[in-house]
């Protein structure tokens, strides 16, 4: 690694000229300024990517994992309807870390803001003395104030809905971190999805005023579903049949718990008129009885959290 003034002149001169009128001031200074737009609040929302738990350095480039954690922040504001404005980047590195690694990993943050017309907006440097990568993202948007979505909306009789396909993060995964090959077009999609994630933030925006509440997958459909539900005080049922899973994850394993796919699901009142986008599947609905069920050929059955949890054996 390079010293710690010359990294960070080498962050400013790779971000450029990349401006909003949102952003004040950006990198040079102490605190990075932001003003919303007038009637509108900020959204703040932080994550982390740290090495041998959420990538593995041999297997995921520098790129990819740049693409990654931009993905995790703008997906969480997402989830709230926010429009993307900025992130503050905080990484720590061996010592040893070759000096292409961390500006591979700039490269992939930038070209991932880029779609969203977010910008970089600050950050820090520090040695790890672990010797792992760790990555840190602060994700700063915008949305229209008291418009907001929440996991605390669903009713009992909304209709819930998940964007994508889920499954693609964890299939993309596997054949990753074991150097598998791509058998065949789902694989290529789900390898590009590990490699390339990408928010839905253009949803999220669009769902303002019509879900009554929204949470990102990014722990699996199973816990994320469960956290919306513990949190607007309902329960749900789910048809496995209208779960858009891939055709080769025939238990529905890798779209119930497998996580990372960064897809949007959300609940729309029964009485609303509201036409699905392309992309968007009904999946089930809310109930007032608690706990989430799955049917499935007839039989109903209770649907455990089995997502990624920290600091728990039940991790995938």
């Amino acid at each position: 690694m390079q010293s710690e003034k010359a990294w960070l002149q080498w962050v400013r001169r790779a971000a450029g000229e990349a401006r909003r009128p949102e952003v004040r001031l950006g990198i040079g200074d102490d605190a990075a300024l932001l003003r919303p737009r007038r009637g509108w609040e900020l959204a703040l929302t932080t994550d982390l990517l740290v090495e041998d738990v959420h990538f593995l350095r041999q297997y995921d480039t520098a790129a990819t994992c740049g693409h990654r954690l931009v993905t995790r922040a703008l997906s969480d504001l997402a989830a709230m309807g926010a429009e993307p404005v900025a992130v503050l980047v905080s990484s720590a590195y061996p010592e040893d870390l070759p000096a292409a690694w961390p500006r591979q990993l700039y490269r992939g943050i930038l070209a991932a803001l880029q779609p969203a017309q977010a910008v970089l907006a600050g950050g820090d440097v520090a040695a790890a003395p672990a010797g792992k990568i760790l990555l840190d993202i602060v994700g700063l948007g915008q949305v229209p104030a008291g418009r907001a979505l929440r996991r605390s909306g669903a009713r009992a009789g909304d209709r819930i809905f998940v964007s994508g396909t889920l499954g693609l993060g964890a299939r993309g995964r596997e054949l990753a971190h074991t150097g598998q090959k791509p058998a065949n077009p789902d694989d290529r999609r789900a390898l590009k999805h590990h490699r390339r994630p990408r928010a839905r933030w253009e949803l999220g925006i669009a769902l303002r005023g019509r879900a009554s509440a929204a949470i990102d997958i990014s722990d699996g459909l199973a816990t994320d579903l469960d956290h919306l539900c513990a949190e607007s005080g309902v329960g749900a049922v789910i048809d496995a049949a209208s779960i858009p899973a891939l055709a080769t994850d025939r238990d529905q394993h890798g779209a119930l718990g497998g996580g990372e796919d960064y897809e949007l699901l959300f609940t729309v009142p029964a009485r609303r008129r509201w036409r699905p986008p392309a992309g968007v599947t009904a999946i089930g609905s809310i109930t007032a009885e608690r706990g989430v069920w799955i049917a499935d050929a007839g039989r109903r059955r209770r649907l455990p959290a089995a997502g990624w949890e920290h600091f728990s054996r039940r991790q995938r």
